[in-house]
C-alpha cells in the first residue's frame, strides 16, 4: 500500500508540475527540464533567447528610427543579412545536436542576431512591408523553424 500511494504522491506532483510549466509557457517556452536555457524574472522563467532579442532589437529599431546609426544605410542591404547568419548558424547548430547548448553562446549570438533584425524592423516601422524586415525574417526564420522540427524529430526518435 506504500508504494501504491507513494508513486500515486510522484505522479500527482509530476502532474502539478507540469501544469505550472504548461501556464507558465508563454514566458519560457521550455518544459521545466530545458529551464536551463531560461532566466528567472520575478520568480517566472522567462527564455533567455527571447529576453536579450526583443528588447535589443526594440532599442537598434528605436535608435535607428531616431538617426542613431551604427553603420550607414547604404551598408543595409548586405549588413542585414549578413549579421544574421551567425545566430541562425548558432541556433540550427544546437538544435540539430551539432552543439551542446551554452548560454553564453546563446547570449552572444542573438544579440548579434537582434542588431540586423531591429535595423530591418526600423525599415518596417518606418514604411510597412519592408524587405529588409521581412525577407530575412521568412529566409533565417523559415530555417530555425525548419531546424527545430528536424532536431525535434531527431531527438524524439533517439529517446525510443
Amino acid at each position: 500500500m506504500t508504494d501504491a500511494f507513494a508513486a500515486k504522491v510522484v505522479e500527482i506532483e509530476h502532474r502539478n508540475t507540469q501544469e505550472r510549466a504548461r501556464r507558465g509557457m508563454w514566458l519560457a517556452h521550455h518544459w521545466p527540464e530545458h529551464y536551463e536555457r531560461c532566466a528567472v524574472v520575478a520568480g517566472r522563467h522567462v527564455c533567455r533567447r527571447c529576453l536579450v532579442l526583443y528588447p535589443l532589437t526594440l532599442a537598434v529599431a528605436f535608435a535607428a528610427l531616431g538617426g542613431l546609426l551604427l553603420w550607414p544605410r547604404s551598408f543595409d542591404p548586405e549588413l542585414i543579412w549578413l549579421l544574421s547568419i551567425p545566430g541562425t548558424i548558432e541556433y540550427a547548430a544546437e538544435q540539430l545536436g551539432v552543439l551542446r547548448y551554452s548560454a553564453r553562446r546563446q547570449i552572444a549570438a542573438t544579440a548579434l542576431t537582434a542588431i540586423p533584425l531591429g535595423r530591418g524592423m526600423s525599415y518596417e516601422f518606418d514604411h510597412r512591408w519592408s524587405w529588409y524586415f521581412w525577407g530575412p525574417l521568412l529566409v533565417f526564420g523559415t530555417i530555425w523553424f525548419a531546424t527545430t522540427i528536424i532536431g525535434r524529430r531527431t531527438r524524439s526518435r533517439v529517446s525510443l
